[in-house]
């Protein structure tokens, strides 16, 4: 019981200093992802060369999409005139850092951190992007088939959502704030949900179980623990959001933040479907390009943040696991409560579609015996 107890208490003070500042987040993404039309995005996005690369990188940075749900995102891009290397920079630059992630980190990890890890998403945007126009051009890209699922099942909320914004609807302004609200704080978290939960218990058990010693005598730092942490950030998925109070957790616990921030920026960008898509519709060379690029400035935000650390004397606020104020309290339960439901929704909804065909079955079944009973009258 007393381990349970010691569990409860770390999950809530990690829902205690996140939730504000991630429901702040949500609502900033909800208002992103209804007023920003993708033919805007496209038309920003059409000609080749590094203006478009960095458009393509400052655009998708906030944008609430994930690395699976980015991939329909950056196909409809490219099937509307958008180049290799702008396509790539969003691709890139959407999943690693958006506007609850940034929040998230700066919430647990500070500012420095949290600017480390923008600045570095835009790097690594922009390199891949730069590097995909300069060596990808003889790679013909392949057509992405209509419906194809990017096999993490969220994509298909965002795709659907982000082809209805994408055509600005001439909607009031009322309706429109209320779409962004419902996006915001309903279909965002229900695709962020799973591994944001994942996330959340696993920090959890970290901060509960494991020592404090964990990664102590400088394990987590230097070139050899950045290299790790970049080279796990390349072989797992990882959400840019639920990552972060994971490795909040592990910098408590000795985790340098140069190998933090490695993790971080190779992670969220390289699942097996982003790539796939990378290889089908822009090539092998751009693939290359790709899978370089972020790893390779991956390592190098991670080690100069690491020399900031070590030369500056910087610390990155690294303990969620405190004691909160009421309001802090009021936003973990919020965001507990929105989980939950989001976690909920498709077996609500399953279970809400079975009675409503139960129900209309049971109509069917009593107009049929009411026409057989009048019929049998007459």
């Amino acid at each position: 019981m007393e381990e349970l107890t010691r569990l409860l208490d770390a999950l809530g003070a990690i829902l205690g200093d996140a939730g504000l500042w991630l429901l702040l987040g949500f609502a900033v993404a909800g208002v992103l992802h209804e007023f920003v039309p993708q033919r805007w995005l496209a038309g920003q996005l059409g000609r080749k060369g590094a203006g478009s690369v960095v458009k393509g990188a400052l655009i998708g940075a906030p944008l609430p999409l994930c690395s699976c749900s980015v991939i329909p995102a950056a196909a409809a891009l490219r099937t509307q005139g958008a180049s290799k290397g702008a396509a790539t920079s969003f691709a890139v630059a959407t999943p690693e850092i958006d506007v609850p992630a940034f929040s998230l980190t700066w919430a647990l990890l500070g500012p420095v951190m949290a600017v480390s890890r923008l600045i570095g998403a835009a790097a690594s945007a922009i390199t891949a992007g730069l590097l995909v126009d300069a060596f990808a051009k003889d790679d013909r890209p392949l057509p992405i088939a209509q419906g194809s699922g990017s096999g993490c099942g969220c994509a298909s909320t965002n795709e659907a959502s982000t082809a209805a914004a994408s055509e600005a609807p001439a909607n009031p302004l009322g309706q429109r704030f209320m779409r962004a609200i419902r996006y915001g704080f309903i279909d965002l978290p229900a695709d962020l949900a799973g591994w944001l939960i994942i996330g959340l218990l696993l920090s959890a058990v970290v901060g509960a179980y494991l020592p404090a010693s964990l990664l102590s005598d400088g394990m987590g730092e230097g070139p050899i623990a950045i290299l790790a942490a970049m080279g796990l950030g390349l072989v797992i998925y990882v959400c840019a959001t639920g990552s972060t109070p994971l490795v909040a957790v592990l910098i408590a616990k000795g985790l340098g933040p140069g190998a933090a921030l490695a993790f971080l920026l190779a992670g969220p960008a390289t699942n097996p479907a982003a790539m796939a898509w990378v290889l089908k519709d822009l090539g092998r060379t751009a693939l290359i390009a790709y899978v370089g690029a972020i790893s390779g400035v991956a390592f190098l935000c991670g080690w100069g943040l690491q020399w900031l650390a070590s030369e500056g004397g910087w610390i990155p606020a690294a303990e969620p696991l405190t004691q909160h104020a009421s309001g802090s309290a009021i936003g973990g339960a919020i965001l507990a409560a929105l989980l939950t439901y989001a976690g909920l929704r498709p077996l609500l909804h399953r279970i809400m579609t079975r009675r409503g065909t139960t129900h209309s079955h049971d109509c069917c079944s009593h107009a049929t015996a009411s026409a057989g009973a009048s019929a049998s009258t007459d």
